[in-house]
C-alpha cells in the first residue's frame, strides 16, 4: 500500500488547499471566460448601435455632398478611445476615407482589413451589419454597408461602399482579469481559514490520538505483545484501541498454535511436492522405456544379420585378391553360394534401418533433454513447439489403443511464433500435467460411454498483440462440473481416487504460470462439451514489470 505523503494532522487542510488552488484557478479561468464574453458581447452591441448611427450620418452627408463633414466625422471616430482604425471603403473595395490619413486611395490588401474581404461581400449583400471577432479575442471588426451616392427619388444608393471599424477590446480583458482576480482571491482566503479551522480541529481531536494508535501498531508489529492501546474516551477511535487490546491477547493465545500448524504444513508440502514430482517423473521415465524399446530392440535384430554379410563380403574379398584378375570357379561357388546379388541389394535397406531406429533413440534422447531442459538455465529462450512435441513425445504410450479404450488422437493447430522467455523445464511440467490430466479425464469417458469412440485432444498456439503467447488444450471428454472447477487450482484438491494424484499439479501449474510468468492459466468447460485450459504468458519476462 502507497503511503500518504504527509501527516494525518496536515493532509485535510493540504487537500483544502490543493482543491482550493485548483478551484481558484478553474474559477479564475471561468471569471474571465465570462467577462470577456459579456464584454465582448457589450462591444458587439455598442459597435452595431454606432456604425448604424455613423452610416446615417455619412449617407446623408454624401447626398449633400459635404467632404468637409466627413473629414469631422472621421476625425471624431479616430477620437475614440476604443477604436484603433476606422476605414471606408468604395465599391471597389479601394480607401475613401481612413482614421489614418496614409491609406486613404490604398486598396484593401495594403489595409488590415484584407483578410475579411467576404464579410464585407456578404454585408453588401445582406445590407446590414456583420461582426468579426479577431483569433486572438483581442480586437473586434464591425463592416457596415454605407451608401456613397444617391438619385433624386431613388430609395437605393447606386454606389455601396463600407464602413469598416477596428475595435480595441485590450480594456475589456483587462477588466475582466481585474474582476476574476476579485472573486478568486476572495475564494482563496476562504478556504485558507477553513484549512486552518480544520487543522486544529483535527490535531486536538483526531491526530494525536490517531499517532498514539500508529506508534502502538508499529511496537506491535515490532513483536511486541505486552503493549496495549490506552485511550479514553467513548467514540470511534476509543471502540477501535479497545479492539485492538482484544486482537492482541486472542494473537498471544494462537501464535504458538500458529506456529507449530506451520511446521507441520511446511513438512507436509514438502512431502506432497516431492511425492508430486515423482509421480510425474515415473511417468515420463515409463514413456521414454516404452519409446526407446521398439527402436532398440530393432537395431539389435539386425546386428547379427549385418555381421554375417560383412564378413561373407570379406571373404569374397579376400578370395578375389587371392586370384585376380580372373575369376576362378571357387569365387563363383562362392558368390552363388551366399547369394552375393541379394546380399548387395539387401545389406543397404539393412543399415538403412539400423540408421533410423539410431536416429528414432537420438530423437528420443533429444526429447528427453527438452523436456527436463537439465542441462540449460532456467530462465532462456524457448521454441514453446518445442516444449509441446517433447512432451507428447513422452505420453505417447498413454495415447494408443489400450483394453478397449481408442487411441487417442493429438490435433495440433500452431501458428508462426517466435521464441519467448520462460522458465522452461517448469512449462513442460505444466504442459505435462495438463496433457495428462485431459488424458485421464478422456479414458474416464471411454470406460464410462462405450460409445465414445473418438477421443481428441486439440493443441492450439497464437500471438497475442505481439506481446502475449496463448496455448489452449482442449479434449472432448465428459467436461467438468461448475462446482468441481472453483477448486481445481486449489492446493490439495483432487477428484482422483485414493493414491492416483496429490492434487498439486494443477495447483503448482498455476503458481508457474501466474507467479512465475506473470502470466494467466484459466479453465473453460462444461458438462458434456469436454474441457479447454487456457496459458497466456508473455514474450519476455520483463515485459510487465514495473506495472501493477
Amino acid at each position: 500500500m502507497t503511503r500518504f505523503p504527509f501527516p494525518l494532522r496536515f493532509s485535510i487542510s493540504i487537500i483544502l488547499l490543493l482543491f482550493g488552488t485548483v478551484f481558484s484557478a478553474v474559477s479564475f479561468q471561468r471569471e474571465i471566460s465570462l467577462a470577456l464574453e459579456r464584454g465582448e458581447a457589450d462591444m458587439t452591441r455598442q459597435a452595431i448601435f454606432t456604425g448604424n448611427q455613423t452610416v446615417g450620418l455619412l449617407e446623408y452627408l454624401y447626398r449633400d455632398r459635404d467632404e468637409r463633414g466627413i473629414d469631422i466625422l472621421i476625425d471624431q471616430l479616430a477620437g475614440a478611445h476604443n477604436i484603433n482604425i476606422a476605414l471606408i471603403f468604395d465599391e471597389n473595395d479601394r480607401v475613401l476615407w481612413s482614421t489614418q490619413r496614409s491609406l486613404r486611395d490604398r486598396s484593401i490588401e495594403e489595409t488590415n482589413a484584407s483578410s475579411f474581404r467576404e464579410k464585407m461581400t456578404q454585408a453588401r449583400r445582406q445590407v446590414g451589419a456583420e461582426v468579426q471577432l479577431r483569433k486572438d479575442r483581442e480586437t473586434l471588426w464591425m463592416f457596415h454597408p454605407v451608401g456613397l451616392e444617391f438619385k433624386v427619388g431613388n430609395t437605393f444608393p447606386e454606389r455601396v461602399g463600407i464602413l469598416a471599424v477596428e475595435y480595441d477590446l485590450r480594456i475589456t480583458r483587462a477588466i475582466a482579469y481585474r474582476d476574476a482576480t476579485r472573486r478568486s482571491l476572495g475564494y482563496g482566503i476562504a478556504i485558507v481559514i477553513l484549512g486552518t479551522l480544520l487543522w486544529f480541529f483535527f490535531d486536538n481531536i483526531v491526530t494525536k490520538r490517531a499517532s498514539h494508535l500508529v506508534k502502538t501498531s508499529q511496537r506491535l508489529s515490532g513483536g511486541n505483545l505486552t503493549i496495549r492501546a490506552r485511550l479514553k474516551g467513548s467514540d470511534e477511535l476509543y471502540c477501535i484501541a479497545v479492539a485492538f487490546n482484544q486482537m492482541i491477547e486472542e494473537i498471544q493465545k494462537k501464535q504458538e498454535a500458529l506456529e507449530q500448524t506451520l511446521r507441520e504444513l511446511k513438512q507436509t508440502q514438502s512431502q506432497l511436492i516431492q511425492s508430486e514430482k515423482m509421480s510425474g517423473l515415473g511417468q515420463m521415465v515409463a514413456g521414454v522405456a516404452h519409446e526407446i524399446n521398439n527402436p532398440i530392440n530393432f537395431i539389435y535384430g539386425n546386428v547379427p544379420h549385418v555381421d554375417r554379410y560383412t564378413q561373407d563380403l570379406l571373404d569374397i574379398i579376400n578370395d578375389y585378391q587371392k586370384f585376380y584378375p580372373n575369376p576362378i570357379p571357387e569365387i563363383e561357388d562362392k558368390l552363388e553360394e551366399i547369394d552375393f546379388d541379394f546380399i548387395n541389394e539387401d545389406l543397404p535397406k539393412l543399415l538403412k534401418s539400423i540408421r533410423s531406429g539410431a536416429n528414432r533413440v537420438k530423437e528420443i534422447v533429444v526429447g528427453l533433454r527438452t523436456f527436463s531442459r537439465l542441462d540449460e538455465a532456467q530462465n532462456k529462450m524457448v521454441d514453446i513447439h518445442q516444449s509441446l512435441d517433447s512432451t507428447i513425445l513422452f505420453l505417447q504410450h498413454r495415447l494408443k489403443s489400450d483394453r478397449g479404450i481408442p487411441e487417442i488422437k493429438i490435433v495440433k493447430s500452431y501458428h508462426n511464433l517466435p521464441e519467448i522467455e520462460c522458465y522452461a523445464g517448469q512449462l513442460n511440467q505444466v504442459f505435462f500435467n495438463i496433457l495428462n490430466n485431459s488424458i485421464d479425464a478422456l479414458i474416464e469417458t471411454a470406460r464410462e460411454n462405450k460409445e465414445f469412440q473418438n477421443p481428441a485432444i486439440v493443441i492450439q498456439t497464437q500471438s497475442i498483440d505481439n506481446c502475449w503467447v496463448q496455448i489452449a488444450i482442449a479434449d472432448n471428454g465428459k467436461g467438468i462440473d461448475p462446482e468441481t472447477q472453483k477448486h481445481i487450482f486449489d492446493p490439495f484438491f483432487t477428484t482422483k481416487p485414493i493414491g492416483s494424484g496429490t492434487g498439486l499439479g494443477l495447483s503448482i501449474g498455476y503458481q508457474v504460470i501466474v507467479e512465475r510468468h506473470k502470466g494467466k492459466l484459466e479453465c473453460h468447460s462444461a458438462i458434456g462439451e469436454g474441457a479447454k485450459f487456457i496459458i497466456e504468458i508473455p514474450l519476455k519476462l520483463d515485459l510487465l514489470k514495473g506495472i501493477g
